[in-house]
């Protein structure tokens, strides 16, 4: 199950950013525009944001099953000290879970900016740096601070 769960989980990861970038460029094109931010649009961003929340769900339940996690958990002040267990017990899980909640509270106070040109620049400086956090989260085949391959096999 823990097997299954991460391969989803990291192929998730892919629609998440398409959908973010997706959303941002739509909300800078719209804003050039100079359109008004209407009910269709926020119904967009909240599948965009829908999409993280199956993410983080797929995360929570990873997070209850995962050896590294349950590593860091058992020994956190020895944990603490090396960086790929902490990354994935403590690092990711709060950064992740910072990202959904301010997700799911920039597009809710979204709806109150339906039928105003100022939802889509609002959406915008905010999903931008809900890209920044998910980004430098993720860990990547090239990161720093912990690598996974970007395409697990099964």
């Amino acid at each position: 199950m823990y097997s299954y769960l991460l391969i989803a989980h990291s192929y998730l990861r892919w629609l998440v950013l398409i959908s973010l970038v997706f959303g941002l460029i739509f909300s800078f094109i719209k804003h050039t525009k100079k359109n008004v931010f209407a009910q269709n649009d926020y119904q967009l961003f909240n599948g965009i944001k829908n999409i993280l929340n199956i993410q983080f769900l797929l995360g929570i339940l990873l997070l209850f099953q995962s050896p590294t996690v349950k590593a860091f958990w058992s020994q956190v002040s020895q944990a603490v000290k090396w960086r790929e267990i902490r990354f994935f017990g403590l690092e990711h899980p709060f950064m992740m879970v910072l990202s959904i909640v301010l997700i799911n509270l920039f597009v809710h106070k979204s709806k109150s900016k339906i039928s105003t040109p100022h939802g889509f620049k609002y959406l915008f400086v905010r999903l931008l740096i809900i890209l920044a956090f998910i980004f430098l989260s993720i860990p990547w085949s090239f990161s720093p601070f912990t690598a996974r391959p970007d395409f697990r096999l099964f």
